[in-house]
């Protein structure tokens, strides 16, 4: 059988499935409630230096099919409540602990804790709104010298793996990353989810309680495969320095997992799925993905990653 093992700074997994963050990962049960699945590795809510309450509803819509459409307001026990989790309570699978904050000095304080309570790595949530509802601001992971601020004073303040999560909402994602790992990122998570609107033409207003919101869902997956396309040809071009690329955006099955792979990405987080499988997601496509490998000679994951950048590399 294919080795589906998967091996990136701070994460020995062994499939290079991950529970994505905002989706059953703020509790200690609900993580080891993944943990037990055939997940590879978990990431958790982003955790923010103070407890945070939900948007006012709706906050999650199935809007149509493939699409899902959130604003949850980034809801999580705060720094120090979750410090205690990741302390007391031993995971069963690797834990990237997503952190947040509204400045630089934010990011460093969760960072600290976290690292001080013995989280393994961060994944540093750039690309998340400001705390305003509705807030049309651009957002860190839109803004290069803020991203470059943020993972420099991180970097500095704890010696952990950092993955910077990026957003799809910006003319050209290298940029960012260039950023981010120029100033200490040990790798890149592609992609947040894609600024979106719908409206309730009844009620005659937006339909999530928020106004603005993220869409996610197997309708962005192309989207987000292009964006680490493009990561990856810049880092085979010398454009940007090579590093590990989680990738994400709707996925639904092993063959989805096979696309990113075959773009670049060493790992990918499984969020929306869930909505319709439940954790059992995880086994299912950890099945297919070993029986597509099995099927066409893949050995293991690094035999197959980035062999749909070739027909690429022309591109300008």
């Amino acid at each position: 059988m294919a080795d589906l093992s998967v091996g990136v700074p701070g994460l020995d997994m062994h499939n290079p499935l991950m529970l994505a963050s905002g989706v059953q990962g703020g509790s200690a049960g609900a993580l080891h409630r993944v943990a037990a699945s055939d997940a590879g590795g978990l990431v958790t809510k982003s955790i923010g230096p103070v407890p945070r309450e939900m948007y006012p509803g709706p906050v999650c819509v199935e809007a149509m099919d493939s699409v899902i459409l959130n604003a949850m307001g980034l809801p999580n026990p705060g720094a120090d409540a979750f410090a205690e989790i990741i302390s007391n309570e031993q995971f069963s699978k690797p834990v990237l602990v997503s952190i947040f904050g509204g400045d630089t000095e934010n990011f460093v304080e969760v960072a600290q804790k976290m690292s001080e309570s013995g989280a393994e790595a961060l994944e540093l949530n750039l690309s998340c709104p400001h705390s305003k509802p509705g807030s049309r601001e651009l957002i860190i992971g839109q803004q290069p010298e803020l991203i470059r601020e943020v993972v420099t004073a991180v970097r500095d303040a704890v010696d952990i793996p950092l993955y910077a999560k990026l957003t799809p909402n910006t003319s050209n994602i290298t940029i960012e990353a260039k950023a981010a790992l120029e100033a200490g990122a040990d790798g890149l998570s592609l992609i947040n989810t894609v600024s979106a609107i719908e409206v309730d033409p009844f009620a005659g207003r937006p339909i999530i309680g928020n106004l603005l919101c993220g869409m996610s869902g197997p309708a962005i997956r192309p989207i987000a495969q292009r964006k680490v396309a493009e990561i990856s040809l810049a880092m085979l071009r010398g454009e940007l320095p090579a590093a590990p690329i989680i990738g994400m955006g709707g996925i639904c099955s092993g063959l989805d997992v096979v696309r990113f792979v075959m773009l670049g990405a060493s790992a990918v987080q499984i969020g929306s799925a869930l909505i319709w499988g439940d954790v059992d997601k995880f086994k299912e496509i950890s099945f297919e993905l070993s029986e597509f490998m099995d099927q066409n000679g893949y050995q293991n994951i690094s035999s197959m990653q980035g062999i749909a950048l070739d027909s690429l590399e022309g591109l300008s």
